[in-house]
């Protein structure tokens, strides 16, 4: 006669060898015989469980729990069944429990702290971390986790330790490399914005990126490491701070990466950012369209990176096939001039804003002009003017040789960035109108700037200097020489356009660009950049351009970092 223990056995042994089929049967006869048979109900439980009939095995495993709380085994297996049913809290709970129960149990307070590092819960996630280094000190997995922990609640030093013993203790392990990397990042500033103001340790960024290189080298396809790299990259291009190399190293990953997910935008930027940075922007603005068309027209205005590209086209076929700036007016509201500025044949200080700007920002530049640039002649554009604001023009126009023009424009149902980008903007179709019309060079300036006393002693020249040293050009311009991209190279807070056959025909091609992108809806924040970026790029072998360095620009003073 078979007794219980004979079946149980039999069962057991079926179950070991993995012949799941046949031990099912000899659980479930048991279970017919003792319903409340704690063992089989457990061993059941697992078998569903490795079978991934998960809601099969969890209501055997919660009844073995029922009938025997302070067994580990058992509160372990219900633990993991119920990760693997996708029940984090009740698993979290079922691991606490086994860890207590049973503190020699490393593997559970490792699974207990990552349940509660994905949870948020950085602080109880240390502490389960610990309680599994206490038990085996070499586990890698575990301190590297606990460093991410502590990272995550500000020790960043005791991270940092962490990590280079999880370096010690594998060498080769993709994630201890990873986790070195991070720490090495943030040492070297990398976990803050970034701005030209704060430069960084070339050094200590070397480090960094050597270290994800080693953990990409172990494995590939780790992708946290690449993506710490491309963001990496991305951040140093944006402060102007990223070294060849590394957007060379960037580049490769970012290839591998969109190989595996092709909608990685910000592995895609990177690659485009290295193109334009050999001088192929060309290149850089057709993959990047490319790249576009796998997202909706709101992906594309919602995503940083394809919204910034997609205001690229660089090429002269591009240009060849913009339409014409006048063609392009009927599409905007009338400019009215309201008053020119005296005739002549001398550049005219150009501002463009909205009546808001006007009086935060305008009215002081309004009297920095005054007080620094005696005799020159200003043209004030405004959109929406308020009464106040153009009363406040007339009153000017007796000490400053000034004329001004408005548009009015029905803003109802823009959003602010739709708004802003056409404050921005408007204001290069507005040049061309007035420098057919005047035939004289525009000086371009934005509202939020003065003019420097600086200027006004000669120290740089005043704006007689600045003026001299534009002749002989088509075109002056800011340049950022830090290569941040074709949206950040030409910063237009300054703009000459002259008189020359060239100067005008750049000043209609930039009208035209921006003109096309705003009356198909296409404009965002950065195109009043991308615009003038993208004519001379066409035109770099045809065009004057004088250059000035956006850092050192002693003319005028602006407000913000530039």
């Amino acid at each position: 006669m078979v007794t219980l223990r004979d079946a149980l056995a039999a069962a057991v042994g079926h179950h070991q060898a993995g012949r799941l089929d046949a031990a099912r049967p000899l659980y479930h006869s048991i279970l017919r015989g003792q319903p409340g048979h704690p063992d089989a109900l457990h061993l059941l439980g697992v078998l569903e469980s490795q079978s991934g009939r998960l809601q099969a095995a969890l209501p055997l495993l919660r009844r073995a729990v029922a009938l025997l709380p302070g067994d580990a085994d058992f509160l372990g297996n219900l633990a993991r069944t119920l990760r693997a049913a996708g029940q984090a809290d009740a698993a979290e709970r079922a691991f606490a429990r086994t860890a207590a129960l049973d503190p020699a149990d490393v593997q559970a307070a490792f699974t207990l702290g990552t349940l509660r590092l994905e949870r948020g819960d950085a602080a109880g996630a240390a502490a389960a971390f610990a309680q599994a280094l206490a038990r085996r000190p070499d586990f890698a997995e575990a301190r590297i986790n606990r460093a991410n922990a502590l990272a995550a609640l500000g020790r960043t030093e005791e991270a940092a330790r962490l990590r280079r013993q999880a370096v010690a203790l594998a060498p080769a392990h993709p994630d201890a490399l990873h986790n070195a990397a991070v720490s090495a990042l943030a040492a070297a500033g990398l976990d803050r914005p970034l701005s030209h103001a704060r430069r960084l340790d070339p050094d200590l960024v070397e480090r960094a990126v050597r270290a994800l290189g080693h953990a990409l080298a172990a494995d590939p396809r780790h992708g946290a490491a690449a993506d710490a790299l491309i963001g990496a990259a991305l951040s140093l291009v944006q402060a102007g701070q990223a070294p060849e190399w590394l957007l060379d190293r960037a580049a490769r990953t970012a290839l591998a990466v969109l190989r595996r997910t092709p909608r990685d935008t910000r592995a895609a930027a990177v690659v485009a950012y290295r193109c334009y940075r050999r001088g192929r922007t060309d290149l850089a603005s057709r993959f990047m369209r490319r790249v576009a068309r796998r997202f909706t027209a709101a992906e594309v205005a919602a995503d940083f990176e394809l919204r910034l590209w997609s205001m690229v086209r660089a090429g002269r076929r591009a240009l060849d096939g913009l339409p014409d700036a006048d063609a392009l007016l009927d599409a905007f509201p009338s400019l009215e001039l309201l008053a020119e500025p005296p005739a002549g044949s001398g550049p005219v200080l150009a501002v463009s804003c909205d009546d808001g700007y006007y009086r935060r920002f305008a009215m002081s530049l309004l009297d920095s002009v005054e007080a620094q640039a005696d005799g020159v002649a200003v043209h004030v554009h405004v959109v929406n003017p308020s009464p106040e604001t153009l009363a406040d023009l007339a009153r000017r126009r007796d000490r400053l040789p000034l004329g001004w023009s408005r548009e009015a424009v029905d803003f109802t149902g823009w959003d602010d960035h739709r708004r802003t980008t056409y404050y921005a903007c408007i204001r290069f179709l507005r040049w061309h109108q007035l420098m057919t019309r005047w035939g004289r060079p525009l000086l371009h300036l934005d509202a939020d700037c003065t003019l420097t006393e600086g200027a006004a002693e000669g120290t740089a020249g005043g704006l007689e200097g600045l003026v001299a040293l534009l002749e002989g050009s088509d075109v002056g311009l800011l340049r950022d020489a830090r290569w941040r991209g074709p949206t950040r190279e030409i910063t237009v807070c300054f703009a000459a356009f002259q008189p020359t056959l060239r100067g005008r025909a750049f000043l209609a091609l930039t009208a035209a660009y921006i003109g096309a992108f705003l009356r198909e809806g296409r404009g965002f924040w950065m195109l009043d950049q991308a615009a003038p970026f993208a004519v001379c790029d066409a035109l770099r072998r045809e065009l004057r351009v004088r250059c000035f360095d956006v850092l050192d620009f002693p003319w005028v003073r602006f407000i913000g970092e530039k």
